[in-house]
């Protein structure tokens, strides 16, 4: 029987996730019971738990062809959510999961199990360990150098000893995506890391999906490489106006009558 384990460390207080896969017994059982959808924006969101989604992953790692997964921020639906071919595109990955609470507090799925999870970034650490662990080929890409090298301390703890697959940058307008669909090719890696801006990453992999060889796309914009950074006084503002407005066009969405926004409208 194909088995391996992922265990996965978090915080100071010793807690352990502990995932065992029996691939096997996954494929003659399937899916049943993984599929909670919400949607926000008219945009199709996961509500998975961190071991679904990782199921997920893994039966995606043992197919041809290429699966897409976009993680979406409130920052991200916001900036998208009037942005129709964004939108489009965002319906068409394989999977699409929240990457922050508040997007479930503001569905209304109050699952506190997932919660917990989303707070505690608990899949990103379940999918590092696993792509380590299965000694996975990973190609890291980015719109600037700065960002890439964000990108780079944040996963390097938890990819020690891996096979270097790559990296490439992207800039808004470069025009060199196919260089970069050629660059990722020679060297057929297992997972892509994206953290490719808004709308750049959606536009790529919506045009480039057919021509990678690759099996497993990862995007996680942005918000993969500033999480540090919410912690500042201006960040910690800037959420906080960022979260009024997206609770705001919610309400519109869902036909509640909102509050009025005063000031501090975020800029896009």
């Amino acid at each position: 029987m194909d088995i391996f384990d992922t265990i996965v460390r978090i915080g100071s207080k010793g807690l352990f996730i502990v995932f065992w896969c029996y691939a096997d017994s996954l494929e003659r059982n399937g899916w049943v019971g993984m599929e909670n959808k919400i949607e926000i924006f008219d945009i199709a969101i996961d509500a998975l738990t961190a071991k679904d989604t990782l199921k997920k992953i893994v039966q995606y790692m043992r197919s041809e062809t290429l699966s897409t997964v976009e993680v979406v921020t409130l920052e991200l639906l916001v900036q998208g959510q009037d942005n129709l071919e964004w939108k489009g595109q965002m319906n068409q990955m394989d999977l699409v999961l929240p990457g922050e609470r508040d997007i479930l507090d503001a569905s209304e799925s109050l699952d506190s199990h997932l919660l917990k999870e989303l707070e505690k970034k608990v899949f990103l650490k379940m999918l590092l360990k696993y792509l380590q662990r299965s000694q996975k080929k990973v190609f890291l890409l980015a719109g600037r150098e700065e960002e890439l090298l964000l990108l780079k301390e944040k996963v390097r703890p938890l990819l020690r000893g891996m096979p270097e697959a790559g990296w490439a940058l992207l800039p808004k307008d470069s025009g060199l995506e196919e260089s970069i669909i050629n660059e990722i090719n020679s060297v057929e890696p297992d997972c892509i890391l994206s953290v490719l801006p808004y709308p750049v990453q959606e536009r790529f992999i919506s045009g480039a999906k057919a021509l990678l060889n690759a099996r497993v796309w990862m995007g996680f914009g942005l918000s993969l490489i500033q999480e540090d950074q919410k912690k500042r006084p201006a960040r910690k503002l800037r959420r906080f106006f960022l979260k009024r407005e997206f609770l705001h066009l919610v309400d519109q969405q869902k036909g509640v009558q909102p509050a009025p926004l005063q000031s501090g409208r975020i800029r896009r």
